[in-house]
């Protein structure tokens, strides 16, 4: 009777361990950035990047807009259609003008040197790569885009330098 006890335990303590091992390689796999076609999935397949649908919804219209213009708009008349472009349109766009700003990240070591916005949602300020939708990311956040390239301590409000592209 007790080596039946004993096999029991082993064998609980065994799936427990397992169960983690699993767990581990799920959120592995949830952080990793995607960099081949698998990325180019169906957007309505994907969970939502946030969890208040609502600021989820604004987002989503949001990059859709941005994907429909950002390649015929050149915001600042520098003669390129780029990330500056992409993240004036996000502001312009975005319905709720206290809920996003404008960002630059500019980091030497890994190379990062790239304009996008934050949107107010969940309690926190979110990164959002503003040019998701028109590349086919399906996950628009800026660590799911860009990976480690991308480092949030970087991170620097420019709104006020770039609001004045914005058109109403």
């Amino acid at each position: 009777m007790k080596l039946l006890i004993t096999i029991a335990i082993c064998s609980l303590i065994g799936c427990y361990f397992w169960s983690i091992e699993k767990s581990r390689d799920i959120n592995n796999l949830v952080g990793y950035n995607t960099a081949n076609a698998s990325r180019a999935s169906s957007r309505a397949s994907y969970i939502p990047a946030v969890k208040n649908l609502s600021e989820h919804a604004n987002i989503d219209r949001t990059l859709r807009l941005v994907a429909a213009n950002w390649e015929k708009t050149d915001v600042n008349g520098d003669g390129l259609h780029n990330c500056i472009d992409a993240a004036v349109l996000f502001y312009q766009y975005y319905p709720v003008k206290s809920k996003v700003c404008i960002e630059s990240n500019q980091n030497s070591q890994t190379g990062m040197n790239h304009l996008f916005n934050c949107v107010f949602t969940d309690g926190a300020w979110r990164a959002i790569e503003p040019q998701a939708y028109a590349t086919n990311y399906p996950n628009y956040l800026m660590y799911a885009v860009w990976g480690n390239k991308y480092d949030n301590s970087y991170n620097r409000d420019v709104t006020s330098k770039f609001k004045i592209y914005v058109r109403n």
